[in-house]
């Protein structure tokens, strides 16, 4: 989207001028994007200086881009939704300061209170305009839930192997064990001090249940979890991650005695920060090719447009659990399963809101082009 200065207006009171926003490509009759460029015609009425005018067509730019790029309708927008344009939009990719996102605040406050007033919303604007910051607690109630920002934390497919591939060890188990990590992060959703939690997958038991397993030739194990607020939940382990447990527990786990899984090699403990500390290495080493990756992939799949070298490296390895639970819906669709109860069981989600984020992001990038796909097949007939 671009922003054009259009002076010279004839309006009741006289003339004036003001700023538009308009759609990229030649112009036409439905380029201009209305209900931004009548906010601003009104400010203009009401006299806003020309510098004014520009930091609020600025804004709504920004603002009206990003919904555009998601597919989003500005009338329809939830809490979390702002919430995830103000912190992953302005904040990480665009870098912007706290002061520098106040001042879009107050242009967005504006914009919606107008919409309300002139009849372009058919119900008030409730947003909190609540964002992630050093200082949280100033931006209100410090309670509330922060939009996960699922955009910038999907790892697709082609991420993740190039992650695997950038693991760097000093020796083959070190190899092994560390990528056996991320595979724990991406194909079963565990957190980061779960992996090395020495009350979770411990080798005896996972001997006893992979043996189970095998006689009734299943390719997964379900496994006890400690997680976050000593809760405790069962987790289905993916046949990837189960095979590559499988191996390292009989390869070169084997000679160390029962225990954690992952662990040093004389068996001892490992930090519970270790996972974070094997993404990181591994996304610093895979920096200096992932252009061509991601370039890549933006030619296999045009869904994936929203992956950008930006959205890369803010990844930390806790994105690999949401992308792990935006995957596990579409499983559940694919398979005739109920997301709704599987993915908070697998999670150890208490509130349905948080499930509903994954939901509604797997609608986004998978249900929708699958309804686009059927809606071309029925134009055929």
């Amino acid at each position: 989207m671009r922003i054009r200065y259009v002076e010279n207006i004839a309006w009741s009171g006289g003339a004036i001028s003001t700023y538009a926003i308009l759609k990229d490509g030649p112009l036409e009759a439905d380029s201009i994007v209305p209900a931004p460029s009548l906010f601003l015609t009104h400010l203009a009425q009401k006299g806003h200086f020309k510098n004014s005018l520009k930091a609020a067509a600025d804004d709504l730019k920004s603002f009206f881009q990003a919904l555009s790029d998601h597919d989003q309708d500005w009338r329809n927008l939830r809490d979390t939704d702002m919430s995830g344009y103000l912190y992953s939009h302005l904040a990480m990719q665009r870098a912007f300061v706290d002061k520098s996102i106040q001042r879009h605040i107050s242009t967005l406050r504006s914009f919606y209170n107008f919409a309300w007033e002139t009849g372009l919303l058919i119900s008030p604007p409730k947003f909190s305009y609540t964002y992630r910051t050093t200082e949280l607690k100033k931006q209100g109630d410090a309670k509330k839930k922060v939009n996960f920002d699922l955009y910038n934390q999907y790892v697709d497919k082609s991420l993740f192997e190039t992650l695997l591939g950038n693991v760097i060890t000093k020796s083959a188990f070190e190899k092994e064990r560390d990528e056996l990590v991320l595979q724990l992060g991406y194909h079963c959703g565990l957190r980061s001090s779960e992996v090395t939690d020495p009350r979770n997958l411990i080798t005896s038991d996972l001997r006893k249940l992979i043996a189970s397993a095998e006689k009734i030739e299943s390719q997964t194990i379900t496994v006890s979890i400690i997680g976050k607020g000593e809760k405790l939940r069962k987790v289905d382990i993916h046949p990837k991650a189960f095979r590559k447990i499988k191996f390292f527990i009989e390869g070169r786990r084997s000679s160390i005695p029962d225990g954690s899984l992952i662990c040093k090699a004389d068996g001892s403990s490992l930090s519970l920060e270790h996972a974070t500390y094997v993404f990181r290495v591994a996304k610093k080493s895979a920096s200096a090719h992932i252009d061509t990756v991601i370039a890549k992939l933006h030619k296999e799949d045009p869904l994936m447009h929203f992956i950008s070298d930006i959205s890369f490296h803010s990844l930390t390895f806790h994105a690999m659990r949401h992308t792990y639970a935006t995957n596990l819906v579409d499983f559940c669709y694919k398979h005739g399963y109920d997301p709704w109860q599987y993915v908070p069981e697998q999670m150890g989600h208490e509130d349905e809101e948080t499930t509903e984020e994954y939901v509604v992001f797997d609608g986004k990038i998978h249900r929708r082009e699958k309804i686009r796909r059927a809606l071309n097949d029925e134009s055929d007939e």
